[in-house]
């Protein structure tokens, strides 16, 4: 750690731009209840810029309605109203209690033998299949949040959009770090694949896509009533979709590597939801929300996993401590400094323990634990990003004999891909994907 682990903000030239890198608990906080000079707008819109929204669509986006535009009651700029849509449809209430079933039946349809996504080639053996664990994960989960979303017609107008999104999540750093084009072709191909998808799917009729969410639809009344264009719109609503995507199924993939390597683990997590998801799946969320042990892991993988970073601008000069914030500069906020936090965590902060949850009940409330940010971009999608993955998990125990490793001898435990920036939940190092065989239930 930096400054013999004092958690003392430093700052950094880089590329001519002046970086406060934060790392304390306390500063991280009052960096977060400060809204007024420390700002998130401009990283939003260098984002939604890189995804392929136009300079004109980003003014309309954070123009501020003045009493003759006609907007329908919109008294903030979209990009504003957007933030409170999203909160709208994700935090618990009337928008999440329509579309999270949709989710919650999606993946209780996935989780069946039939639909398992064996790898092809592998050796098949009558009720056993051999699957890429992380392949798994993301089949399920994209394919059930995409269509609980967007209704069967955004998939139809793409079947590779799962590759797509794919290809350009596991380079999407590169979109922030600005490479151009010509440095990222892969990259800037898929997102573009992505984009015109969804573009696509805005130009069919309403009722022929019905099946929208409300966040979908408010945002594109609203876009309408500013004139936006398709194309822009489709580049925003992208933007908005890999947020949503991008980091569940990752966590449901780290949570079952876990638990396919230590048969204790294994065990003692399916007998805790095994009479659960006997029950049904009725409120599944809910009830497997209830279980110590399971929760204990999702929380000590976030921990573990977790790469993320919130970023704010300094828009005039900042006390911070006994430090100042010179305007102009960009403040940055490491996660997973502070989840390796030994003073919270203990000492063995680098290895799987669940148990610290256990032992400390409110661990997951310390603010040294921000899996999901904080302040005004706490992340509103975190209660489905967990139903998420304790609802696959669950079902993946529970649902089948029982899950192994292919190939038990010869393979290892897989590498977190730190060298690589990250903008969630990081991936295994390159071809460290976890092969399991998962064996049939007896009917």
């Amino acid at each position: 750690m930096h400054f013999r682990d004092t958690r003392e903000p430093f700052a950094l030239m880089v590329a001519g731009q002046l970086l406060y890198v934060v790392t304390s608990p306390q500063d991280v906080t009052d960096v977060y209840k400060n809204t007024r000079t420390l700002t998130f707008d401009e990283y939003a819109r260098d984002v939604m810029k890189s995804i392929g929204v136009s300079d004109d669509g980003i003014t309309k986006l954070w123009s501020t309605p003045d009493k003759s535009d006609n907007r329908g009651g919109l008294h903030k700029a979209l990009a504003h109203a957007g933030e409170d849509y999203y909160r709208e449809q994700f935090l618990p209430g009337d928008r999440i209690e329509v579309l999270w079933p949709r989710v919650l039946g999606l993946i209780d349809s996935a989780m069946q033998w039939d639909q398992l996504p064996q790898i092809p080639g592998a050796t098949s053996m009558d009720g056993v299949k051999t699957v890429s664990l992380l392949e798994w994960n993301r089949k399920v989960l994209l394919e059930s949040v995409i269509t609980a979303f967007f209704g069967p017609q955004l998939l139809q107008i793409d079947p590779q959009l799962l590759l797509h999104f794919a290809a350009f999540d596991e380079e999407s750093w590169k979109l922030t770090y600005k490479y151009p084009r010509m440095m990222s072709k892969d990259m800037y191909h898929a997102k573009d694949q992505l984009v015109a998808a969804v573009e696509s799917w805005l130009n069919l009729p309403r009722d022929k896509r019905p099946d929208g969410a409300w966040l979908i639809q408010k945002l594109e009344t609203e876009a309408s009533k500013m004139e936006m264009s398709t194309k822009d719109l489709a580049a925003m609503i992208t933007s908005l979709t890999w947020v949503v995507l991008s980091n569940a199924y990752k966590l449901s993939f780290w949570m079952m590597a876990y638990m396919v390597f230590d048969a204790s683990l294994y065990a003692a997590i399916k007998v805790e939801v095994e009479p659960i998801v006997t029950a049904g799946t009725i409120k599944l969320e809910t009830r497997i929300g209830e279980c110590p042990r399971l929760i204990a892991l999702f929380n000590e993988v976030l921990r573990l996993t977790t790469a993320s970073a919130s970023v704010r601008t300094v828009e005039s000069d900042t006390p911070l401590g006994d430090k100042i914030l010179r305007k102009g500069g960009k403040v940055l906020l490491p996660f997973r400094q502070l989840h390796f936090n030994q003073d919270i965590f203990g000492s063995n902060t680098g290895r799987l323990e669940p148990e610290r949850f256990l032992k400390n009940k409110k661990l997951h409330n310390s603010p040294s634990f921000r899996p999901f940010g904080g302040g005004s971009t706490y992340c509103p999608g975190r209660y489905v990003a967990r139903w998420e993955v304790l609802t696959f998990v669950a079902l993946a125990l529970c649902r089948f004999d029982g899950i192994g490793l292919a190939s038990a001898s010869t393979q290892i435990f897989p590498e977190l891909d730190t060298k690589k920036p990250c903008l969630g939940i990081m991936t295994p190092i390159p071809a460290q994907d976890v092969r399991v065989m998962v064996r049939k239930k007896a009917t």
